[in-house]
Protein backbone atom coordinates (compact mmCIF):
# COMPACT_ATOMS: atom_id res chain seq x y z
CA UNK A 1 0.00 0.00 0.00
CA UNK A 2 3.07 2.59 0.79
CA UNK A 3 5.09 1.67 -2.25
CA UNK A 4 1.80 1.53 -5.16
CA UNK A 5 1.71 5.61 -5.50
CA UNK A 6 4.82 5.67 -6.55
CA UNK A 7 3.97 3.34 -9.82
CA UNK A 8 0.38 4.83 -10.20
CA UNK A 9 1.71 7.73 -12.11
CA UNK A 10 1.67 5.24 -15.35
CA UNK A 11 -1.64 5.31 -16.11
CA UNK A 12 -2.86 8.41 -17.70
CA UNK A 13 -6.61 8.30 -17.35
CA UNK A 14 -7.30 6.35 -13.70
CA UNK A 15 -8.59 6.39 -10.74
CA UNK A 16 -6.81 5.54 -7.35
CA UNK A 17 -7.78 5.34 -4.02
CA UNK A 18 -4.72 6.67 -1.75
CA UNK A 19 -4.11 7.16 2.37
CA UNK A 20 -2.23 10.32 2.24
CA UNK A 21 -4.05 11.39 -1.23
CA UNK A 22 -0.08 11.83 -2.70
CA UNK A 23 0.40 10.80 -6.42
CA UNK A 24 3.25 11.06 -7.95
CA UNK A 25 4.38 12.45 -11.85
CA UNK A 26 6.65 11.27 -14.10
CA UNK A 27 9.67 13.66 -15.76
CA UNK A 28 8.41 12.84 -19.26
CA UNK A 29 4.77 14.59 -18.55
CA UNK A 30 5.06 17.94 -20.04
CA UNK A 31 1.29 18.73 -18.77
CA UNK A 32 -1.14 17.22 -16.32
CA UNK A 33 -4.86 17.95 -15.36
CA UNK A 34 -6.56 16.02 -12.09
CA UNK A 35 -9.98 16.07 -10.62
CA UNK A 36 -10.22 15.69 -7.02
CA UNK A 37 -13.78 14.58 -5.30
CA UNK A 38 -14.21 16.49 -2.21
CA UNK A 39 -17.04 16.15 0.49
CA UNK A 40 -20.06 18.77 0.38
CA UNK A 41 -19.69 21.41 1.06
CA UNK A 42 -15.70 22.13 1.42
CA UNK A 43 -13.30 24.42 0.63
CA UNK A 44 -10.96 23.69 -2.42
CA UNK A 45 -7.81 21.69 -1.72
CA UNK A 46 -4.25 22.74 -1.02
CA UNK A 47 -2.02 21.49 -3.38
CA UNK A 48 1.85 20.72 -2.01
CA UNK A 49 4.08 20.50 -5.09
CA UNK A 50 7.08 17.93 -4.55
CA UNK A 51 9.39 20.42 -2.92
CA UNK A 52 7.07 22.07 -0.52
CA UNK A 53 5.68 24.74 -2.61
CA UNK A 54 1.63 25.17 -1.63
CA UNK A 55 -0.66 26.21 -4.41
CA UNK A 56 -4.01 27.40 -3.75
CA UNK A 57 -7.55 27.70 -6.02
CA UNK A 58 -6.87 31.84 -5.37
CA UNK A 59 -3.24 32.08 -5.64
CA UNK A 60 -0.90 30.19 -8.02
CA UNK A 61 1.56 30.73 -10.58
CA UNK A 62 0.14 31.61 -14.43
CA UNK A 63 1.32 27.79 -15.39
CA UNK A 64 -1.70 26.41 -13.39
CA UNK A 65 -5.21 26.36 -14.05
CA UNK A 66 -7.79 26.04 -11.52
CA UNK A 67 -11.41 25.11 -11.34
CA UNK A 68 -13.56 24.87 -8.48
CA UNK A 69 -17.11 23.85 -7.61
CA UNK A 70 -18.45 22.63 -4.18
CA UNK A 71 -17.71 19.52 -4.50
CA UNK A 72 -14.97 19.23 -7.43
CA UNK A 73 -11.78 20.85 -7.90
CA UNK A 74 -10.22 20.18 -11.49
CA UNK A 75 -6.45 21.93 -11.45
CA UNK A 76 -3.96 21.64 -14.83
CA UNK A 77 -0.98 21.77 -14.48
CA UNK A 78 1.99 22.79 -17.87
CA UNK A 79 5.57 21.27 -17.05
CA UNK A 80 4.62 20.17 -13.89
CA UNK A 81 7.28 19.36 -11.08
CA UNK A 82 8.59 15.80 -11.45
CA UNK A 83 8.09 14.02 -7.67
CA UNK A 84 5.39 13.39 -5.33
CA UNK A 85 2.55 15.73 -5.34
CA UNK A 86 -0.39 15.85 -2.35
CA UNK A 87 -3.69 17.04 -2.06
CA UNK A 88 -4.70 18.20 1.32
CA UNK A 89 -8.35 19.14 2.04
CA UNK A 90 -11.47 17.07 3.05
CA UNK A 91 -11.41 14.93 -0.15
CA UNK A 92 -14.45 12.72 -0.28
CA UNK A 93 -14.94 8.95 1.47
CA UNK A 94 -13.69 6.83 -1.89
CA UNK A 95 -10.60 9.36 -2.42
CA UNK A 96 -11.18 9.48 -6.12
CA UNK A 97 -8.17 11.26 -7.86
CA UNK A 98 -9.09 10.87 -11.91
CA UNK A 99 -5.31 11.94 -13.61
CA UNK A 100 -5.40 13.22 -17.02
CA UNK A 101 -1.60 13.80 -18.89
CA UNK A 102 -0.26 14.80 -22.25
CA UNK A 103 -4.08 16.91 -23.45
CA UNK A 104 -3.84 18.65 -26.50
CA UNK A 105 -6.32 20.67 -28.09
CA UNK A 106 -7.41 20.05 -31.76
CA UNK A 107 -9.91 22.09 -34.07
CA UNK A 108 -11.18 21.83 -38.06
CA UNK A 109 -8.96 24.40 -40.35
CA UNK A 110 -11.32 26.99 -41.45
CA UNK A 111 -11.37 27.70 -45.05
CA UNK A 112 -9.38 30.68 -46.27
CA UNK A 113 -12.43 32.11 -47.83
CA UNK A 114 -15.48 32.74 -45.76
CA UNK A 115 -18.44 34.58 -46.51
CA UNK A 116 -20.49 37.43 -44.06
CA UNK A 117 -23.35 35.96 -42.95
CA UNK A 118 -22.92 32.47 -44.17
CA UNK A 119 -22.81 29.52 -40.93
CA UNK A 120 -20.47 26.43 -41.08
CA UNK A 121 -20.40 23.50 -38.90
CA UNK A 122 -17.20 23.67 -36.68
CA UNK A 123 -15.65 20.99 -34.73
CA UNK A 124 -12.72 21.18 -32.20
CA UNK A 125 -11.28 18.33 -29.75
CA UNK A 126 -9.93 17.27 -26.79
CA UNK A 127 -7.24 14.28 -27.28
CA UNK A 128 -5.61 12.52 -24.64
CA UNK A 129 -2.19 10.56 -25.73
CA UNK A 130 -3.93 11.16 -29.39
CA UNK A 131 -7.09 9.71 -28.82
CA UNK A 132 -10.29 11.29 -27.97
CA UNK A 133 -10.85 12.29 -24.13
CA UNK A 134 -14.32 10.57 -22.33
CA UNK A 135 -14.09 11.98 -18.77
CA UNK A 136 -17.22 13.38 -18.61
CA UNK A 137 -16.70 15.44 -15.33
CA UNK A 138 -14.10 16.42 -17.05
CA UNK A 139 -15.89 17.37 -20.49
CA UNK A 140 -18.84 18.96 -18.83
CA UNK A 141 -17.16 21.72 -17.31
CA UNK A 142 -14.90 22.45 -20.26
CA UNK A 143 -16.28 25.46 -22.77
CA UNK A 144 -14.61 26.78 -25.41
CA UNK A 145 -14.81 29.84 -27.36
CA UNK A 146 -14.21 31.35 -31.06
CA UNK A 147 -13.46 34.80 -31.32
CA UNK A 148 -12.14 36.98 -34.25
CA UNK A 149 -9.91 39.84 -34.03
CA UNK A 150 -9.63 42.62 -36.99
CA UNK A 151 -5.63 41.32 -37.94
CA UNK A 152 -3.10 44.23 -37.32
CA UNK A 153 0.49 43.73 -38.73
CA UNK A 154 3.16 43.22 -35.93
CA UNK A 155 0.23 43.21 -33.30
CA UNK A 156 2.64 42.14 -30.50
CA UNK A 157 4.41 45.75 -30.39
CA UNK A 158 1.02 47.59 -29.65
CA UNK A 159 0.39 49.00 -26.37
CA UNK A 160 -2.82 47.49 -24.02
CA UNK A 161 -4.80 50.43 -25.14
CA UNK A 162 -4.62 50.26 -28.85
CA UNK A 163 -4.81 46.13 -29.11
CA UNK A 164 -7.95 45.40 -31.26
CA UNK A 165 -11.16 43.67 -29.36
CA UNK A 166 -12.56 40.51 -29.86
CA UNK A 167 -15.44 39.24 -31.64
CA UNK A 168 -16.85 36.19 -30.21
CA UNK A 169 -18.78 34.30 -32.67
CA UNK A 170 -19.59 31.60 -31.33
CA UNK A 171 -19.37 29.60 -27.80
CA UNK A 172 -19.96 25.75 -27.86
CA UNK A 173 -19.61 22.65 -25.66
CA UNK A 174 -19.48 18.54 -25.53
CA UNK A 175 -23.49 18.72 -24.91
CA UNK A 176 -25.08 17.09 -27.50
CA UNK A 177 -27.06 19.67 -28.76
CA UNK A 178 -27.63 22.03 -31.94
CA UNK A 179 -25.09 20.70 -33.88
CA UNK A 180 -23.01 18.35 -31.32
CA UNK A 181 -23.57 15.13 -31.96
CA UNK A 182 -22.37 13.25 -29.20
CA UNK A 183 -22.40 14.39 -25.73
CA UNK A 184 -18.96 13.55 -23.97
CA UNK A 185 -17.65 12.02 -26.84
CA UNK A 186 -14.72 14.36 -26.58
CA UNK A 187 -15.66 16.42 -29.81
CA UNK A 188 -16.86 20.07 -29.35
CA UNK A 189 -19.53 21.29 -32.27
CA UNK A 190 -20.93 24.82 -33.53
CA UNK A 191 -23.02 26.33 -36.06
CA UNK A 192 -20.46 29.04 -36.52
CA UNK A 193 -21.92 32.28 -37.84
CA UNK A 194 -19.69 34.57 -39.82
CA UNK A 195 -21.43 37.94 -38.47
CA UNK A 196 -18.07 40.34 -38.69
CA UNK A 197 -17.36 42.69 -41.50
CA UNK A 198 -15.43 41.63 -44.26
CA UNK A 199 -11.54 42.17 -44.18
CA UNK A 200 -8.68 39.70 -42.53
CA UNK A 201 -8.76 38.26 -39.49
CA UNK A 202 -6.40 36.40 -36.98
CA UNK A 203 -9.19 33.87 -34.86
CA UNK A 204 -8.66 32.22 -31.97
CA UNK A 205 -10.19 28.97 -30.57
CA UNK A 206 -9.68 28.79 -26.39
CA UNK A 207 -11.18 27.39 -23.33
CA UNK A 208 -12.31 29.68 -21.55
CA UNK A 209 -13.31 28.58 -18.13
CA UNK A 210 -9.94 27.98 -16.74
CA UNK A 211 -10.13 23.87 -16.71
CA UNK A 212 -8.09 23.58 -19.63
CA UNK A 213 -6.18 26.49 -20.59
CA UNK A 214 -4.83 26.36 -24.01
CA UNK A 215 -5.55 28.62 -27.60
CA UNK A 216 -5.28 27.83 -31.50
CA UNK A 217 -4.81 30.38 -33.72
CA UNK A 218 -5.77 30.80 -37.70
CA UNK A 219 -5.51 33.63 -39.94
CA UNK A 220 -8.87 33.82 -42.66
CA UNK A 221 -10.37 36.28 -44.95
CA UNK A 222 -14.06 37.45 -45.13
CA UNK A 223 -15.36 38.46 -48.20
CA UNK A 224 -18.89 40.36 -48.72
CA UNK A 225 -22.02 38.25 -49.11
CA UNK A 226 -22.25 36.33 -52.12
CA UNK A 227 -25.77 37.31 -53.47
CA UNK A 228 -28.58 39.94 -53.15
CA UNK A 229 -32.40 38.90 -51.94
CA UNK A 230 -34.84 41.46 -52.98
CA UNK A 231 -38.29 41.30 -52.59
CA UNK A 232 -41.01 42.41 -55.34
CA UNK A 233 -44.70 42.71 -53.81
CA UNK A 234 -47.19 41.67 -56.24
CA UNK A 235 -50.63 44.02 -56.44
CA UNK A 236 -52.65 42.16 -58.42
CA UNK A 237 -54.99 39.32 -56.79
CA UNK A 238 -53.72 35.92 -57.12
CA UNK A 239 -50.28 37.29 -58.69
CA UNK A 240 -47.66 36.01 -55.93
CA UNK A 241 -45.03 38.29 -54.42
CA UNK A 242 -41.24 37.14 -55.89
CA UNK A 243 -38.61 36.79 -53.96
CA UNK A 244 -35.76 37.09 -56.36
CA UNK A 245 -32.02 35.78 -54.80
CA UNK A 246 -29.20 37.24 -57.22
CA UNK A 247 -25.65 35.96 -57.45
CA UNK A 248 -22.94 38.53 -57.04
CA UNK A 249 -19.75 38.40 -59.08
CA UNK A 250 -20.39 35.03 -59.86
CA UNK A 251 -19.42 33.79 -56.87
CA UNK A 252 -21.61 30.61 -56.82
CA UNK A 253 -21.80 27.59 -59.26
CA UNK A 254 -24.74 27.90 -61.75
CA UNK A 255 -27.81 25.77 -60.55
CA UNK A 256 -26.38 25.10 -57.31
CA UNK A 257 -29.12 27.92 -55.19
CA UNK A 258 -31.36 25.97 -53.35
CA UNK A 259 -33.78 28.08 -50.78
CA UNK A 260 -36.38 27.07 -47.32
CA UNK A 261 -38.69 29.44 -46.83
CA UNK A 262 -41.35 29.80 -43.60
CA UNK A 263 -43.87 32.33 -45.27
CA UNK A 264 -46.33 33.71 -43.01
CA UNK A 265 -49.28 35.33 -43.88
CA UNK A 266 -51.73 38.21 -41.71
CA UNK A 267 -53.69 35.15 -40.81
CA UNK A 268 -50.85 33.72 -38.39
CA UNK A 269 -51.20 30.44 -41.14
CA UNK A 270 -47.17 29.66 -41.74
CA UNK A 271 -46.16 27.83 -45.22
CA UNK A 272 -43.09 25.89 -46.04
CA UNK A 273 -41.75 26.79 -49.80
CA UNK A 274 -38.70 25.26 -51.34
CA UNK A 275 -37.17 26.16 -54.06
CA UNK A 276 -34.13 25.60 -56.65
CA UNK A 277 -32.60 26.60 -59.76
CA UNK A 278 -32.12 23.94 -62.89
CA UNK A 279 -28.75 23.29 -63.51
CA UNK A 280 -27.74 26.19 -65.89
CA UNK A 281 -29.94 29.22 -63.87
CA UNK A 282 -28.27 31.36 -62.10
CA UNK A 283 -31.34 33.63 -60.57
CA UNK A 284 -33.58 31.79 -58.10
CA UNK A 285 -37.09 33.42 -58.13
CA UNK A 286 -39.03 32.45 -55.25
CA UNK A 287 -43.02 32.76 -55.11
CA UNK A 288 -44.91 33.81 -52.19
CA UNK A 289 -48.74 33.12 -52.33
CA UNK A 290 -50.86 36.64 -52.69
CA UNK A 291 -54.70 36.26 -52.06
CA UNK A 292 -55.43 39.95 -51.72
CA UNK A 293 -55.55 39.89 -47.58
CA UNK A 294 -54.36 43.10 -46.49
CA UNK A 295 -51.81 42.93 -43.53
CA UNK A 296 -48.31 41.67 -42.16
CA UNK A 297 -46.27 39.36 -43.99
CA UNK A 298 -43.18 37.55 -42.55
CA UNK A 299 -40.86 35.15 -44.26
CA UNK A 300 -37.47 33.79 -43.31
CA UNK A 301 -35.52 30.68 -43.84
CA UNK A 302 -32.01 29.64 -45.56
CA UNK A 303 -30.41 29.83 -48.80
CA UNK A 304 -28.03 26.95 -50.02
CA UNK A 305 -25.18 27.15 -52.40
CA UNK A 306 -21.94 25.94 -54.02
CA UNK A 307 -18.52 28.29 -53.90
CA UNK A 308 -17.70 28.60 -57.65
CA UNK A 309 -13.80 29.52 -56.62
CA UNK A 310 -13.82 26.49 -54.51
CA UNK A 311 -16.25 24.04 -54.62
CA UNK A 312 -17.68 24.31 -51.23
CA UNK A 313 -21.47 23.50 -49.89
CA UNK A 314 -22.51 27.01 -48.31
CA UNK A 315 -25.19 27.90 -45.73
CA UNK A 316 -27.11 31.04 -45.16
CA UNK A 317 -29.71 31.75 -42.86
CA UNK A 318 -32.21 34.36 -44.25
CA UNK A 319 -33.05 36.09 -41.40
CA UNK A 320 -36.52 37.37 -40.99
CA UNK A 321 -38.21 40.16 -42.85
CA UNK A 322 -41.67 41.47 -42.81
CA UNK A 323 -43.59 43.47 -45.49
CA UNK A 324 -47.41 44.88 -45.25
CA UNK A 325 -49.61 44.89 -48.02
CA UNK A 326 -52.20 47.99 -47.00
CA UNK A 327 -54.85 48.76 -49.65
CA UNK A 328 -54.57 52.27 -50.83
CA UNK A 329 -52.21 53.85 -47.84
CA UNK A 330 -48.95 53.91 -48.00
CA UNK A 331 -47.85 52.91 -44.66
CA UNK A 332 -45.09 55.16 -43.97
CA UNK A 333 -46.56 58.30 -43.90
CA UNK A 334 -50.49 57.31 -44.15
CA UNK A 335 -51.15 59.13 -47.14
CA UNK A 336 -53.71 58.22 -49.20
CA UNK A 337 -51.71 57.31 -53.24
CA UNK A 338 -52.93 55.74 -56.36
CA UNK A 339 -52.57 51.99 -55.46
CA UNK A 340 -51.45 50.83 -58.92
CA UNK A 341 -49.06 53.51 -60.33
CA UNK A 342 -47.16 53.41 -56.68
CA UNK A 343 -47.22 49.73 -57.54
CA UNK A 344 -46.15 49.44 -60.80
CA UNK A 345 -42.82 52.58 -59.94
CA UNK A 346 -41.76 50.22 -56.94
CA UNK A 347 -41.63 47.25 -59.49
CA UNK A 348 -40.11 48.94 -62.41
CA UNK A 349 -37.39 50.22 -59.94
CA UNK A 350 -36.49 46.62 -58.68
CA UNK A 351 -36.84 45.38 -61.72
CA UNK A 352 -34.54 47.78 -63.40
CA UNK A 353 -31.84 47.23 -60.44
CA UNK A 354 -31.81 43.52 -60.93
CA UNK A 355 -31.66 44.22 -65.12
CA UNK A 356 -28.58 46.48 -64.27
CA UNK A 357 -27.11 43.39 -62.25
CA UNK A 358 -27.95 41.18 -65.31
CA UNK A 359 -26.56 43.32 -67.89
CA UNK A 360 -23.38 44.68 -66.43
CA UNK A 361 -22.77 40.76 -65.71
CA UNK A 362 -23.14 40.15 -69.25
CA UNK A 363 -21.30 43.06 -70.42
CA UNK A 364 -18.42 41.47 -68.57
CA UNK A 365 -18.50 38.16 -70.14
CA UNK A 366 -18.96 39.61 -73.80
CA UNK A 367 -15.56 41.48 -73.02
CA UNK A 368 -13.84 37.96 -72.27
CA UNK A 369 -15.94 36.51 -75.35
CA UNK A 370 -14.56 38.91 -77.59
CA UNK A 371 -10.97 39.12 -76.07
CA UNK A 372 -10.40 35.40 -76.20
CA UNK A 373 -11.76 35.39 -79.94
CA UNK A 374 -9.32 37.89 -80.76
CA UNK A 375 -6.74 36.18 -79.42
CA UNK A 376 -8.07 33.17 -81.51
CA UNK A 377 -7.53 35.27 -85.10
CA UNK A 378 -4.62 36.62 -84.53
CA UNK A 379 -3.04 33.23 -83.53
CA UNK A 380 -4.66 31.57 -86.47
CA UNK A 381 -3.44 34.95 -88.75
CA UNK A 382 0.32 34.43 -87.33
CA UNK A 383 0.35 31.10 -88.76
CA UNK A 384 -1.20 31.39 -91.92
CA UNK A 385 0.86 34.47 -92.61
CA UNK A 386 3.85 32.18 -91.08
CA UNK A 387 3.22 29.38 -93.48
CA UNK A 388 2.67 32.27 -96.64
CA UNK A 389 5.98 33.68 -95.95
CA UNK A 390 7.25 29.92 -96.21
CA UNK A 391 5.77 29.10 -99.52
CA UNK A 392 7.08 32.09 -101.01
CA UNK A 393 10.46 31.97 -99.65
CA UNK A 394 11.03 28.49 -101.36
CA UNK A 395 9.22 29.49 -104.52
CA UNK A 396 12.26 32.07 -105.15
CA UNK A 397 14.68 29.66 -104.12
CA UNK A 398 13.44 27.25 -106.79
CA UNK A 399 13.34 30.18 -109.25
CA UNK A 400 16.85 30.82 -108.82
CA UNK A 401 18.30 27.30 -109.40
CA UNK A 402 19.73 27.36 -112.97
CA UNK A 403 18.86 24.61 -115.58
CA UNK A 404 21.63 21.62 -115.87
Amino acid sequence: MAVWPLFAWAQDNDRMTWLDNRFRVDPTIKQVSFMVKREQPSRPVVLVAPDGTKYYSSRHPKHVSWYSENDLDIISIDEPMAGPWQAIGRVSQDNRITLLSNLRLTADTLPQNLYQSEVLKFSAKLLQNEQPLTVRDFLDRVKLRVSFYPYISKEQQLVNDVQPEPIVVGNFEDNGQDRDEVAGDGIFTVSLPITVEPGKYRVVIKSMNGVFTRAIEQEVLVYPKPFSATLIKSHKLQEPHQLVVLPQDDALVAGSLAAYIRYGTPNTKQQIIQQRTLPNETELSIGLPFDGETGKYSWEGWLYGTDRLYQRELIFPLVESHFAVINNIRSETHMELPPIDKAELERQQILKEIELQKSSREKTLSVMVMGNMAIIVLVISGIWGWRVFKKRRKEKKEALVLPS
